[in-house]
């Protein structure tokens, strides 16, 4: 099967190993610990003869630690393939850390670019600056309705930390239910703004 990845660096250096339990999410995941959740779920989710696109969203931080990330999360995808024979195609897309309308909007239309018809998705958004998981929702709504691809699943290591801070706590999240639910909103079609909101919480209940 061909599946489609998507996500994203982390900025800081040292990134700790966590063991991610499964949460309310319908993929297994890896019972060891990882440095980048995406990888928890590959290892569990791939098979021989599965061929992989990873998108990877990779952001210029000041202090350059994006190479050093770049190759951790390279060599522990390996590792999580092992010795299955997955043909995986890499494609890497780099930005400046900006908030610039003109990054953004580039980015957007880099990500739909490299997303074949009628793929099936799986994106990451853990990591990287706050424009990322909207940019992610924006094109995976785009290709959803306009490129005939299935959105599988949306995951978030969510990390709970203690002293120094060290984490203590992992848990692999979904956060589908957010993507639909802003699909959902987009649906409502109303001139009336009470009737409008009124719809909205009629079809949150079905």
């Amino acid at each position: 099967m061909k599946k489609t990845i998507i996500c994203s660096l982390p900025f800081k250096q040292n990134i700790q190993k966590v063991y991610y339990e499964k949460n309310n999410i319908s993929f297994e995941v890896a019972d060891h610990p990882v440095k980048f959740p995406i990888n928890s779920v590959i290892e569990k989710n791939v098979t021989d003869g599965d061929e992989l696109k990873i998108i990877l969203l990779v952001k210029h931080d000041k202090n350059n630690y994006y190479e050093d990330n770049k190759q951790m999360f390279f060599d522990e995808l390996k590792d999580s393939i092992g010795s299955r024979n997955i043909d995986i195609n890499t494609e890497e897309l780099y930005t400046e850390f900006s908030e610039d309308r003109e990054v953004h909007e580039k980015l957007l239309g880099d990500i739909i670019d490299k997303i074949d018809d009628n793929s099936n998705i799986i994106a990451d958004i853990t990591y990287g600056p706050k424009d990322v998981p909207i940019l992610i929702f924006t094109a995976l709504n785009f290709c959803e309705k306009h490129l005939g691809c299935n959105i599988e699943g949306i995951v978030y290591g969510l990390a709970q930390f203690g002293d120094n801070s060290i984490i203590t706590e992992g848990k692999m999240c979904d956060m589908s239910s957010l993507f639909f639910l802003n699909s959902l909103a987009d649906t409502v079609e109303c001139r009336d703004s009470e009737k409008s909101r009124q719809l909205l919480k009629t079809l949150l209940s079905l």
